[in-house]
């Protein structure tokens, strides 16, 4: 695969994550929106319904002030006046002031009409029950054209005016009746001359109506035209008691606050809940929550109730945090797994390059050896070389040498697979480093005259005694070396060094080679990887050296750091505890 198709694959993924990202953040915000919606829908259903019944309680007000004073009145003149006085009653023809209600007009027009065959309507007293038993009562007679009567029909159709459907439906009630009893009327009585005791009845209750309509009209003319102040017309905790319970049948149970002002004076508030709210309510009118306290006022006097839910947004983030928590949840899931995929993307291709090179090392490191094998036998052949001793040894060196070079290298291969299986064991034990570097210099030694180079020892360590793995520490430093002596100039100059100090024993090999770049820092630890030194094939390996040192240091618990220029050189430092 290659880079610009990983590239466009990374870039489409990338794309595809960020556009479920800004869809997701989307719907949050519509549902944080919708959620606002709705509570402040609530709020203001909430705040219409305390106004309505603040509207009703009013009402209720002003009817119970005007009955207490008729009562009062009536005992006032119950006192001033002696008991033997009679009451007179004075007739007068009552004529309504307010348009006719549809039904009682109905009704009294059917009386005028004489829809009975007589003046006057005659009740036998007969009922029907529900069990079909029909049973019999007093009779009484009403005279259809009597003052008192008619005037009391009158009477009931101005309070159906002003009080609507009750009595209509009260009406419609007496209607029935009348009807139920229709077919049971029978005959007519001839003596037109009304009964007295029955006409003073009706006059009285003629009367009472009249009361009762004159009454109405007062306490409907104060509560349409009578201008008062807010201050008289609220009873506060009323309001108090009414908005907390709307609110709270609404499911919304967070603190507010509220107020009352009016359009003459707007920035002030005439109440307010709070001494908090009545200093800094007019400055959060971005967020609070008006209606009009009596919107059906005559006078038009504009007194606004303000609501103000201080924790507002928290409450709906509340409300939906947990939506917030799973789409948060989802969302990192998904960035993890877009960086997994473009990391296992990215190493995937980095081990093909790395597995590609560790094929072209290992074919010439092993081709070298393998081929000079194969020379070495031939000449072994040949019967001038059999017939001479010394170019048979010779020869027959050269083929020990080689094949214990590629004897060495499969080793490297083996042991970085059995670290991968996590199959190394340390056989640790009292080793001093300072014989150990001495004998690794002896065997390297050669290698490093061969190119003119020099090695400088500075064994500083007092005390160079450690618990170790003697092979795998012998195999450490032998890298390390090797790796100085090949990633230098042509004549190499190698310091090592040893110290104690506090966490334990320094080890320092110091070059004066090519050096290398940052990038190639963070990766010389990693398996075949090789510092690139351009398509020359002049640095032998399989890249395995310094993992395998890396490991080991780690499982003597120890650990080691580089330092590198390009172009000056590197320093490699193992620290082993004592």
């Amino acid at each position: 695969m290659t880079k610009r198709r990983i590239r466009n694959i990374i870039a489409l993924m990338a794309f595809a994550l960020l556009g479920l990202i800004a869809f997701q953040m989307y719907w949050l915000g519509f549902t944080v929106r919708s959620k606002n919606d709705q509570f402040g829908s609530d709020v203001r259903d909430a705040m219409q319904q305390v106004v309505r019944k603040l509207s009703q309680q009013e009402m209720y007000y002003f009817m119970q002030r005007r009955v207490a004073s008729e009562e009062h009145q009536k005992q006032l003149l119950a006192i001033a006046k002696p008991e033997e006085e009679k009451v007179k009653i004075k007739k007068k023809k009552f004529q309504p002031t307010v348009p006719n209600n549809p039904t009682l007009a109905m009704n009294l027009d059917k009386m005028k009409e004489r829809q009975f065959p007589s003046d006057i309507l005659v009740s036998k007293g007969v009922e029907i029950m529900p069990n079909g038993e029909i049973r019999e009562h007093q009779e009484f007679s009403i005279d259809l054209k009597d003052e008192d009567y008619i005037s009391l029909m009158n009477g009931q159709k101005q309070i159906g005016d002003i009080f609507g459907e009750a009595i209509q439906r009260h009406n419609q009630m007496v209607e029935d009746s009348l009807n139920k009893f229709k077919p049971f009327i029978s005959n007519k009585i001839k003596n037109k001359k009304p009964h007295i005791d029955r006409k003073f009845q009706y006059a009285e209750t003629a009367q009472k109506v009249r009361n009762k309509t004159d009454m109405a009209k007062e306490v409907f003319n104060d509560y349409l035209f009578t201008k008062r102040s807010i201050y008289d017309r609220i009873n506060y905790q009323v309001l108090d008691s009414l908005l907390k319970h709307e609110i709270k049948i609404r499911g919304i149970e967070i603190p507010f606050d509220y107020g009352i002002s009016s359009v003459e004076d707007p920035n002030y508030l005439h109440y307010a809940s709070s001494v908090k709210y009545k200093m800094t309510g007019m400055k959060s009118d971005k967020d609070t929550y008006m209606v009009n306290l009596f919107p059906n006022d005559y006078n038009n006097s504009e007194n606004y109730l303000r609501l103000y839910f201080p924790n507002q947004d928290r409450y709906i983030i509340r409300n939906i945090w947990m939506m917030y928590a799973t789409s948060l949840l989802l969302i990192l899931v998904v960035l993890g797994c877009f960086y997994v995929a473009v990391n296992t993307i990215v190493k995937q291709k980095q081990l093909a390059d790395i597995k590609s090179d560790f094929i072209n090392n290992m074919t010439h490191e092993f081709k070298t050896p393998i081929s000079t094998i194969s020379l070495a036998t031939q000449m072994l052949g040949d019967e001038a070389v059999a017939a001479s001793p010394s170019m048979f040894k010779r020869y027959l060196g050269i083929i020990r040498d080689e094949n214990k070079r590629l004897g060495s290298q499969v080793e490297k291969v083996l042991q970085t697979a059995q670290m991968e299986r996590g199959e190394v064991r340390l056989k640790l034990g009292t080793v001093n480093v300072h014989q150990i570097i001495k004998r690794v210099l002896e065997n390297i030694s050669p290698q490093i005259e061969l190119r003119e180079g020099i090695i400088n020892m500075d064994l500083q360590a007092e005390n160079p005694e450690i618990q170790a793995d003697e092979v795998h520490l012998t195999n450490i430093i032998f890298n390390l070396l090797d790796n100085a002596n090949k990633y230098s100039t042509e004549k190499p100059i190698i310091k090592i060094t040893t110290e104690n100090t506090e966490k334990g024993l320094s080890i320092k090999v110091i070059d004066q080679g090519i050096g290398m770049t940052k990038e190639s820092i963070k990766q010389i630890f990693e398996k075949f990887y090789r510092v690139p030194t351009g398509n020359v094939h002049d640095v032998k390996g399989f890249g395995l050296g310094l993992s395998y040192v890396k490991k080991m240091v780690e499982e003597h618990q120890g650990r080691i750091n580089v330092v590198s220029k390009l172009g000056e050189g590197s320093e490699f430092e193992v620290m082993l505890p004592n």
